[in-house]
Parts: structure tokens; C-alpha cells; sequence
């Protein structure tokens, strides 16, 4: 029996040092995924992109050490840092490229990618009312498609919420964000006129 102790203990050992190492560079990808949005608000796009750059690799290898671990891979803290970056690098290639990336592109998880198309739409409304202030409402107008876009493209994954991880809800935060934001935009409109 004590050699089946040591065994096992040394089994459950590396598995919660694994978790512990893998939730610290989560919550750091997080952080790096919400600085990159600031800076990309700030259209300081050189350091956000080498943020995200980093954020990338420190979330290959947050998944690198869970590799033989895949209750705690998918017990969620991975997937919200996993989703936190890809909303940032949603939100930088529809506002500095013009285009939405696919998931393929950087390696994302299809729940992650959804759920950070999801999110990125309140960093969209909020360049709009930037872009509002500024007096500059042409943009808008593409975000406002953009956001179109998006909405419709979620309506095709309607599935049970234990598939999505809840997508659902976020398809619905997703439609308030453009229905708010073209109110907005309206209204900006109106009164330049």
C-alpha cells in the first residue's frame, strides 16, 4: 500500500501544481488580452500586438501544462483567459484590418473564438462613441455592419448551453450592444445634420 500511496500522491501533486501554475498564466493572459485592448483604444496597435504576441505564448503554454490534465483544462479558467484574448484579437483585426479573423488563424478554441466574437462587440461600440465624439461618423457606419455580421453569424450556433458554454446569453448581449449602438449612431447622425 505505500508504494500505491506514493504513486498516487505523486500523481495528484503534479496535477495541482499544474493547476496552480496553469491558473497564474490564465489570469496573466487575461490581463495582457485586457491591456491590449486599452492600448488598441488608445490606437497605440504596435504595443498591443506585441502584447497579444506574448499573451499567445504564455496561453500555449498555460495549455502545454494541462495537457495530461483535461478535467482542470476545461474546469473554465483556461477558456475565459483563452476567450479574453480572442476578443482582443477580434477587436484589432476588424479595427485596424477590416476584417474578422477565423479561429484557425491563431489557434482558438471554437467555444473561445464564439464567445470573444461575442464580447468584442461592446470594444466595437465603445471605438464607435469614440469615433462619435470625434465627430467621425463614416466608420461607423462599417462597424455598424461589421456588428450586423457578427450577430447573424451567432444565430447559426444556437445549441444547447452545455455544448456553447452558455453562448446563448452572450448571443443576447451581443444584440443589445448593436441595438444600442446603432441608437447611437442614429442619433450622432441627426444631430450633425
Amino acid at each position: 500500500m505505500k508504494n500505491l500511496e506514493k504513486k498516487l500522491k505523486n500523481f495528484f501533486e503534479k496535477e495541482d501544481a499544474a493547476r496552480e501554475k496553469s491558473l497564474k498564466l490564465s489570469r496573466e493572459v487575461g490581463r495582457m488580452a485586457a491591456d491590449s485592448i486599452k492600448k488598441i483604444h488608445q490606437r497605440l496597435y504596435g504595443e498591443a500586438e506585441k502584447e497579444m504576441k506574448e499573451a499567445f505564448s504564455i496561453l500555449k503554454e498555460a495549455k502545454k501544462t494541462l495537457k495530461n490534465f483535461p478535467e482542470i483544462m476545461y474546469a473554465g479558467f483556461l477558456h475565459a483567459a483563452e476567450k479574453e484574448l480572442a476578443e482582443a484579437v477580434i477587436t484589432f483585426n476588424i479595427i485596424k484590418n477590416g476584417k474578422i479573423p477565423s479561429p484557425e488563424e491563431y489557434g482558438f478554441d471554437y467555444k473561445s473564438y464564439l464567445h470573444g466574437l461575442c464580447e468584442c462587440n461592446g470594444e466595437l461600440r465603445r471605438y464607435m462613441l469614440d469615433e462619435i465624439r470625434k465627430g467621425e461618423t463614416g466608420k461607423c457606419e462599417k462597424m455598424l455592419t461589421v456588428m450586423d455580421d457578427i450577430y447573424f453569424f451567432l444565430l447559426n450556433f444556437q445549441y444547447t448551453d452545455a455544448i456553447t458554454r452558455s453562448l446563448r446569453r452572450q448571443v443576447d448581449y451581443v444584440r443589445s450592444m448593436l441595438e444600442r449602438a446603432r441608437s447611437e449612431v442614429t442619433l450622432a447622425k441627426i444631430n450633425m445634420r
